[in-house]
């Protein structure tokens, strides 16, 4: 029984890389079959066929970042510390697994509207929501959470893009954490006692 989980595995590992780099709508099935070294009747066994496959790998991906989004940006500590973590998390996830990220950033558009991931592991959600709360309760000045998640999310994802395509530097996204975090807490607006403690100690 473990050979044929091995070989699914193997095949959704070369179906994610060749979305990644070349895009969905350019990928055939036989591509991915020859890529893999299985016969395209393999793939058909566990898929009807590409788009079905784009779509189940594109939508467990998400809600499985999205499940460990959802523990941070719900979690105990500041809001300020609970950005940062998030932060950190979304660049650990593109410098551990670059493909995987990339096909997930470069698809969303690529699928029917009807086609949508569990909304409450869904990432975009999840920032929503906790920018949303951050207003409500007095943490963030901002007068628009949504047009504060908005572009909190393209500080963050932006640089991940051009990351992704080769048009930024060559480190690790994780080593930019902290300029993206300081630009999202300005943006934001946000006042807790972290941040203020932070500023203090950037006058002395």
């Amino acid at each position: 029984m473990a050979k044929p989980i091995t070989k699914l595995k193997s095949i959704e590992d070369t179906a994610i890389r060749l979305f990644a780099s070349r895009g969905i709508k350019e990928v055939t099935i036989k591509d991915i079959a020859k890529e893999a070294g299985c016969s395209e009747g393999a793939l058909y066994r566990h898929y009807m066929g590409k788009d079905e496959m784009a779509w189940k790998l594109y939508s467990r991906e998400v809600e499985k970042f999205g499940a460990r989004l959802e523990a941070l940006l719900k979690g105990e500590g500041r809001f300020s510390k609970r950005l940062k973590s998030a932060i950190g998390l979304f660049y650990s996830f593109f410098d551990e697994d670059q493909l995987t990220f990339t096909f997930i950033l470069l698809s969303e558009y690529n699928f029917p509207l009807e086609k949508k991931v569990k909304p409450y592991l869904n990432p975009y959600n999840l920032v929503f929501d906790f920018i949303e709360r951050g207003v409500e309760s007095g943490k963030l000045r901002i007068r628009d959470p949504k047009l504060g998640a908005a572009m909190v999310l393209g500080l963050v994802l932006q640089p991940a893009t051009l990351k992704a395509s080769g048009r930024f530097y060559r480190g690790k996204m994780g080593e930019r954490t902290n300029e993206v975090s300081e630009a999202c807490l300005r943006v934001l607006k946000v006042r807790d006692s972290a941040t203020k403690t932070q500023r203090h100690k950037g006058r002395k």
